[in-house]
């Protein structure tokens, strides 16, 4: 599928766009006919999601979206491909150390602060902009690590907290220039980033007895939300955390005496 002739071909930057969640976005927006840059660190994975986008309106740029720098290239070169940017899309991340309070550092901290909350921020004052002159939309992924705390998990928690949090500022202060901002809060979703976690033995189970599907969710799940939030059927939406856990949320925990 591809733009109309007589339509403008809106242009999507999805970060982290080489596996998971972003490649699955990456994907469902060019399906519907989005011209397609995703970005990540790994120009391998990269290459192969280009090849599998469709209409040949898929490109790539390997950067580390932790730095202004870097987000400041990336969306140069999304200009000078594309000459406009409708949404930006940012689905990079990491789990970060999972390991007690006691025992982080100062760098298992600032790792997941840098990629998870740092990266989503340069990206977005880079791209407004760009995305002011479409009167385009940012669309963060988070986590429902931000409403919900779990032991060993501080660095990856605060981080999404922090962008949940940012979310709402950017959507106040963007929205003076036409931009919407939202975010997607997912729950467990089995991607390469997390896939190690469900061959534990000690994480067993876990996504399957959290929430009412009982089940993790596919990314695919996820990126439909995104697409939600990015076209015009979301318009009226802004500064909105949107939770997509499976029910995770609003299940009482499981108060059973072990």
């Amino acid at each position: 599928m591809t733009a109309r002739s007589n339509e403008v071909q809106r242009v999507a930057l999805v970060t982290g766009g080489g596996s998971g969640i972003g490649l699955s976005t990456a994907r469902l927006l060019s399906s519907r006919g989005w011209a397609v840059v995703v970005t990540g660190r790994d120009e391998a994975r990269l290459e192969t999601a280009v090849d599998g986008l469709e209409g040949g309106a898929g490109s790539y740029v390997v950067a580390d979206m932790s730095t202004t720098a870097a987000a400041e290239h990336v969306i140069e070169t999304v200009r000078g491909r594309h000459g406009r940017l409708d949404v930006l899309v940012c689905a990079h991340g990491v789990l970060g150390t999972m390991k007690p309070l006691s025992e982080l550092t100062d760098t298992d901290v600032s790792e997941a602060l840098a990629i998870n909350l740092v990266g989503p921020v340069v990206a977005a004052a880079a791209a407004a902009p760009l995305l002011s002159e479409s009167r385009g939309s940012i669309v963060n992924v988070a986590s429902i690590n931000a409403l919900q705390a779990e032991p060993e998990a501080v660095p990856y928690g605060v981080s999404k907290s922090g962008l949940i949090g940012f979310t709402r500022y950017a959507a106040v202060e963007l929205a003076a220039v036409g931009v919407r901002v939202n975010a997607v809060l997912p729950g467990w979703v089995r991607t390469p980033m997390t896939e190690y976690l469900f061959g534990s033995p000690e994480f067993e189970g876990r996504p399957i007895s959290a929430n009412l599907m009982q089940r993790p969710a596919h990314p695919d799940e996820i990126a439909q939300v995104i697409a939600f939030l990015a076209s015009e059927e979301a318009g009226f939406m802004t500064g909105s955390n949107v939770v997509a856990d499976g029910g995770q949320v609003v299940r009482l925990a499981d108060l059973t005496p072990a």
